[in-house]
């Protein structure tokens, strides 16, 4: 009798045990994914290699500057074409902006996510303010001064970044942007571990074992 008592206090334990490892998961830690920049599309003066993207808007031809600042041998893009390359309603960069270059990319994100990178802007355009940005699907960040940029995403999904500088009032003057050191940080989901698995089947297989010994038990007491 007492054997049979201690028997049953084991096997519970270990189910118990098992049942709560099965609601076992460990927070990841945070990793930062270097962003390829050469992988993303280009509209206008762009050129791109995998940790760096330099864009303009200078014309081909040095007809907008003193000395040809233009990188690709293309002309910038109108800003038309522009924002719709970007995915924007018309006027979403400025009813002054005239033409510009730009980059974007689609990004599959979870909530807390972070993309981040440096910037340089330099410009040569004296009549006029240039104007460098991110886009976040529709939404229009401007980049200012020279510095770093990070965007955390509120919620999960797929959006399309972008990244463009743009020529306002006219077309005379241009400007240079240079990103750098791009990256998109993952801040820690809840993952199951594979253990999470495992306890669940052990579990389960420990409470079927225990209810077979239980009709046996009223069988042979029959």
């Amino acid at each position: 009798m007492l054997a049979t008592t201690i028997k049953q206090k084991i096997h519970k334990a270990i189910v118990f045990s098992l049942f709560g490892l099965s609601g076992f998961t460990v927070i990841s830690p945070s990793f930062a994914a270097s962003i390829d920049l050469s992988s993303w599309d280009k509209s206008g003066d762009v050129v791109t290699v995998p940790n760096q993207a330099t864009l303009t808007n200078a014309f081909a031809d040095g007809s907008d500057d003193a000395s040809n600042y233009n990188v690709s041998g293309n002309d910038p893009t109108y800003i038309n074409s522009l924002e719709t390359f970007l995915g924007l309603n018309s006027g979403d960069l400025g009813l002054d902006a005239t033409e510009g270059s730009a980059i974007k990319k689609a990004f599959n994100v979870l909530a807390g996510d972070v993309i981040s990178f440096d910037y340089s802007l330099l410009t040569y355009d004296t009549f006029s303010s240039d104007r460098a940005f991110v886009t976040v699907s529709n939404s229009v960040i401007p980049l200012t001064a020279n510095s770093s940029f990070s965007y955390t995403f509120a919620t999960a999904g797929t959006y399309n970044v972008g990244i463009g500088v743009i020529d306002v009032i006219d077309s005379i003057g241009s400007s240079t942007l240079s990103v750098t050191n791009a990256s998109l940080t993952n801040n820690g989901q809840p993952v199951p571990e594979p253990l999470t698995t495992l306890g669940s089947i052990l579990a389960g297989g420990f409470g079927v074992m225990l209810k077979r010994k239980h009709v046996l038990k009223i069988y042979h007491n029959a």
